[in-house]
């Protein structure tokens, strides 16, 4: 069965995301993908990055980091296929899915979640899950020449993160005539809500 749980803010719902996941092993050895904070947040306070990391431990998500920079798919099988659990990290859609995109690990993740082992997403790692990321680059703080917002097609759905929240309020302002003009279907969430996804199912659980 196909299980993704796509986050707005991993900090508050972690818990019970661990409540419901399921895995082969029983254990949550998690890849933390933190390749999306290498951009663009060079310069940032990084301490919402830190307490993603430390509510995913306390909900008893056993993590390691992982970049997927300059890595390609030999690296990530060897690497992930073992792994219980992937989680991308909040930070740059154009970084994390140029990235995705030049070391395979779009068509890594789409195997890996076809074999029902869990992805989790938050912001950013709910965005890529996308056919299609355009509206949400509203929401982004860096770009690079050339960027493709196909995303990876994990689901049929755009995430908008982040819903409610002061830091956003500015960015969600400039979206109406891009979120209107869209032909992809969007989930918006604030951050104590989640899509569970189970195979061609979803729900929004309010934490």
């Amino acid at each position: 069965m196909k299980q993704l749980f796509l986050t707005s803010e991993i900090n508050l719902v972690a818990k019970d995301i661990a409540s419901k996941i399921k895995t082969k092993s029983g254990k949550l050895r998690t890849a933390y993908i933190i390749t999306p904070i290498e951009k663009g947040h060079e310069q940032d306070d990084l301490s919402w990055h830190y307490q993603n990391k430390k509510s995913m431990q306390e909900a008893g998500f056993d993590t390691f980091d992982y970049t997927i920079t300059n890595k390609n798919i030999t690296d990530l099988e060897r690497d992930l296929s073992s792994v219980d659990v992937v989680y991308v990290e909040g930070g740059s859609l154009v970084h994390m899915l140029n990235q995705a995109c030049l070391s395979g690990f779009d068509k890594f993740i789409k195997k890996f979640t076809d074999e029902g082992n869990p992805y989790i997403g938050t912001s950013t790692g709910s965005f890529i899950a996308a056919t299609d990321t355009e509206a949400g680059l509203a929401l982004e703080n860096y770009f690079e020449d050339g960027f493709n917002p196909k995303g990876i097609g994990l689901v049929n759905f755009l995430v908008m993160p982040h819903w409610g929240t002061s830091d956003f309020k500015e960015n969600y302002k400039t979206m109406p005539e891009k979120m209107y003009n869209t032909r992809t279907p969007m989930v918006i969430l604030n951050d104590s809500q989640y899509v569970w996804v189970q195979d061609d199912k979803f729900q929004i659980i309010v934490v």
